[in-house]
Order: C-alpha cells, then sequence, then structure tokens
C-alpha cells in the first residue's frame, strides 16, 4: 500500500471513531435530559435536541427510537385524545424508521408495540386483535432480542396484556404471573413490576403472595429510582393492600 493510501486510510479510521464518539456523547446527553424531564417543555427541548442530532447523524437508530420514546411520553401528558393519537402515530412513525435501520433494533420494537397498544387504547378499542396481534409481535422480538429493555419493559407489557384482556380474547392470569415474575427479575428496582404482579395475584385470589409482593416493595429503598416513581409506586401499593386487606 502507498504512504498515500495509508494516510487516506488513517484520516477515515480517525473521521469515523470522531462520529462515533460525537454520537456517543449526544445519546448520554439525550437519555440525562429524559432522565430528568419532568413537563412537555422540558420533552420539547429533548425533541429538538434529537432532531437537531438527526441532522449529523440521519441513518441512526438509537436517536430515531429516542425520539419515539419522547412523542410516548407527551402522548402520556397529553389531556385529549386527538393530541394522544396525534403523539403515539408519531411515536411510531419514528420506531419504524429505527427498525428499518437496524433490524436488530429491540428499543425499536418495544416502543413501537408500546405506542401502537396505547393507540388503541386511546383511541378505545384495545380489545380489537388489530391491535393486540401485533402488541404481541412487538413484545416478543423485543423478548428475542434484549428483555431488559426499560428493566424488563416487553414482560411488564405482555404481564399488564393478559391481566388486561378479557379471556375470550386472550385474558390469562398465569401467564399474566409468569410475564411479571420475569420482569422482576430483569428489573429487580422497578416497582411496576411489583404493583403489576401484586394485582394480577390479587385478579387470581391469591391475596397472601399479592400481599407479599407489596411488602417486599414497601421495604426496598429503590436508591436507584425516580423519588417522585417511588413515592407513586408506595402510594399505590398502600392502597393495594388496604383493599385487601380482610382478604
Amino acid at each position: 500500500m502507498s504512504p498515500a493510501l495509508s494516510s487516506k486510510g488513517l484520516c477515515f479510521a480517525v473521521l469515523f471513531v470522531g462520529l462515533v464518539s460525537q454520537e456517543t456523547d449526544l445519546i448520554k446527553e439525550i437519555d440525562h435530559g429524559y432522565s430528568l424531564a419532568k413537563s412537555t417543555d422540558d420533552l420539547y427541548t429533548l425533541e429538538a435536541l434529537v432532531k437537531k442530532s438527526l441532522k449529523i447523524f440521519p441513518e441512526s437508530d438509537k436517536l430515531f427510537w429516542r425520539l419515539g420514546r419522547i412523542y410516548f411520553k407527551i402522548g402520556e401528558k397529553s389531556n385529549t385524545e386527538s393530541e394522544k393519537t396525534y403523539f403515539f402515530s408519531l411515536c411510531m412513525v419514528q420506531t419504524k424508521k429505527a427498525i428499518e435501520i437496524n433490524s436488530q433494533s429491540a428499543n425499536g420494537y418495544f416502543f413501537n408495540g408500546l405506542c401502537n397498544g396505547t393507540l388503541g387504547q386511546a383511541q378505545g378499542i384495545w380489545s380489537s386483535l388489530g391491535t393486540i396481534e401485533p402488541f404481541k409481535k412487538d413484545m416478543e422480538t423485543t423478548i428475542s432480542l434484549d428483555p431488559s429493555v426499560e428493566e424488563g419493559g416487553p414482560h411488564r407489557a405482555l404481564g399488564n396484556l393478559y391481566l388486561k384482556l378479557p379471556y375470550i380474547l386472550g385474558g390469562n392470569l398465569d401467564r399474566s404471573i409468569r410475564h411479571f415474575q420475569k420482569a422482576i427479575q430483569l428489573g429487580s428496582e422497578f416497582g411496576e413490576n411489583y404493583l403489576g404482579l401484586a394485582e394480577a395475584y390479587i385478579e387470581n385470589g391469591d391475596f397472601v403472595l399479592a400481599k407479599n409482593v407489596l411488602h417486599v416493595l414497601l421495604n426496598m429503598k429503590l436508591n436507584s429510582q425516580k423519588e417522585e416513581s417511588v413515592l407513586e409506586w408506595r402510594t399505590e401499593a398502600l392502597n393495594f393492600l388496604k383493599k385487601i386487606q380482610n382478604q
């Protein structure tokens, strides 16, 4: 190889490493901002940052699913059905792009399924098989790629699905319980995993098991979680215990 070609190769390698490092730094900044975001204004600020980053890295699946995640959170905070429909639909546009770029994007499949399922709920068609089957497929794909996404998120999502669905449409408390148990294994400090398992036990008439799970949650320190989330989880756990105190 000539010195000139060798020099060009070295320059390209240095440029590539520099771009990868820049993308990594941007993603760290976005994730940090997301962890601190409390209002829709905070989320809109993050949306602008991700869109700006996509101009530099237009083929980044990591940025596209994160943009979808932002739209999901805005949709959750929206008050009207039309707003929720708009943002959950927008979420799916971004997550589908992430999957098109990288067919192994576990987060892409997870948030695509989450937004699709929540969109169905917002539109009052959660009982539609047209919504249920794609949701299940996305979550099962996520599990096959990386079940630890969002602290056991795909197992938690399927646990909720089998818990909430009517039996005639596929509701199954045994499956729900198994998925929540797996979610706890993957996200041992995430309160929603315990609350979901407790609710499934309650629906199944296993009140002693439900109480045990709720007491485990209440006795945990959960130092790695947001303070407001911990407060919400503990409040809900106490409400469950009050509901079944005589059972």
